[in-house]
């Protein structure tokens, strides 16, 4: 079915454009949505009519999108990766994570399908990638793919000092059971000295032998 577009469909049609689309797909999204009309005579008609107006939306559009894209270009979107040996990714970036990375980062949202990646992305650096905006006003979109993880190495590194204060920690413990040992020992020692029996004085003597006579 031949139909115009009244409304800008997302890698189908823009607003003005007249386009040979299925039936099904008409009958079933386009015409109930309102987003495109059969295209009959007095339909034509009243497109041309109209096309002054059209073009002053799209150079509006067309402007917002070029304001955009040189934004863009002043940004560096970061893609996380998983990476092996010698900066090599497991895989490659894809569009989808570099799309996903620009609206979590940018809150932008660009479809993936109009990303454009000149060459496989296998290795952590940076790139630059384009991404069409509207119609055929692109962005060329820094990207720094960088490591998900740090290296084995460096995540070793960050556990020295750790590694370090275990044994002073160790060793400091011992001496405080040691100490304790000690002390315990001290005091069991000290509990358990006999008692030392006092020598007989004259005076006690004396007690003695008045207490017998008395008896």
């Amino acid at each position: 079915m031949r139909v115009i577009f009244l409304h800008d469909v997302e890698r189908v049609g823009h607003e003005g454009e007249v386009a040979d689309v299925a039936d099904g797909y008409a009958r079933n999204y386009l015409l109930p949505r309102g987003l495109a009309v059969k295209a009959s005579k007095g339909a034509l008609r009243e497109l041309e009519e109209r096309r002054s107006a059209i073009e002053r939306r799209d150079q509006q559009k067309r402007e917002r999108a070029t304001s955009l894209a040189q934004d863009l270009a002043q940004k560096t979107v970061v893609v996380k990766a998983t990476v092996g040996e010698g900066q090599r990714l497991h895989g490659q970036v894809t569009a989808l994570q570099i799309a996903a990375a620009v609206m979590e980062q940018l809150e932008i949202e660009v479809d993936r399908r109009d990303i454009e990646i000149a060459e496989p992305i296998r290795l952590v650096g940076d790139y630059l990638i384009s991404a069409r905006i509207y119609k055929d006003v692109y962005a060329e979109l820094p990207v720094s793919v960088v490591p998900d993880r740090l290296p084995k190495d460096d995540a070793e590194d960050e556990d020295i000092p750790e590694k370090l204060a275990a044994p002073a920690q160790a060793d400091a413990d011992a001496a405080e059971d040691t100490i304790e040992e000690e002390m315990s020992q001290t005091d069991s020692d000290t509990e358990a000295e006999p008692q030392v029996e006092q020598p007989a004085t004259d005076d006690t003597i004396a007690s003695e032998d008045e207490a017998e006579q008395a008896e």
